[in-house]
Formats: structure tokens, sequence, C-alpha cells
């Protein structure tokens, strides 16, 4: 079995926000997408829903993904976040069933 580690989180933005998430997130994932062990980082918005935003993440390792979350750039991206969104960002760590 692969232990490799994909993450999904979910931004839910304060209406009119949008554009300045995209602001606050662009960096962190020009950041993150050079970080050792970081195989897909991306960041998707809803169609339907402006303010409500999905990154998309796969990590070779859980050592790797905790290094990753303790990174300055995922420290000023979620300080940022704060003021722009309604509730804390949500990180669901995936596990493959089949």
């Amino acid at each position: 079995m692969s232990t490799d580690i994909h993450v999904v989180a979910v931004i839910e933005g304060k209406p009119g926000c949008a554009e300045a998430i995209k602001a606050v997130t662009q960096p962190c994932v020009e950041a993150t997408r050079k970080e050792e062990g970081c195989l897909k980082y991306q960041l998707h918005q809803d169609q339907d829903r402006p303010e409500h935003f999905i990154f998309v993440e796969h990590w070779a390792s859980n050592e790797i993904l905790a290094k990753h979350g303790q990174s300055a750039h995922i420290k000023t991206m979620v300080d940022e976040l704060a003021l722009l969104t309604v509730k804390p960002l949500e990180v669901s760590i995936l596990k493959n069933l089949y």
C-alpha cells in the first residue's frame, strides 16, 4: 500500500472576499509547489459560490505534510485568511480505501 498522503482543505470566505482570498493564497501556492515531497498542490474555486475554495493536495509522506504545516508561508496564509473567512480552514487528511 502506498504511503503517500492526500489532503483536501476548504476555505469558506466571507461574501465579497473572493479576490482578496486569491491574493492571499497565491504566494502560498507558489511556495508550496517548490517544497520537497509536494506531489500536487492545487487551489480550486467553486463556479457557483465564488467565496468557496478547495485545496487538493498530494504529499509524499505524513512527515513531509507535517513539515509543510509548519512552514512560514502556510502560517502567513492562515493568519491572513482569518480576516476573510467565516470559519477556520477545514483540513481533511484522507485515507485511500479502495
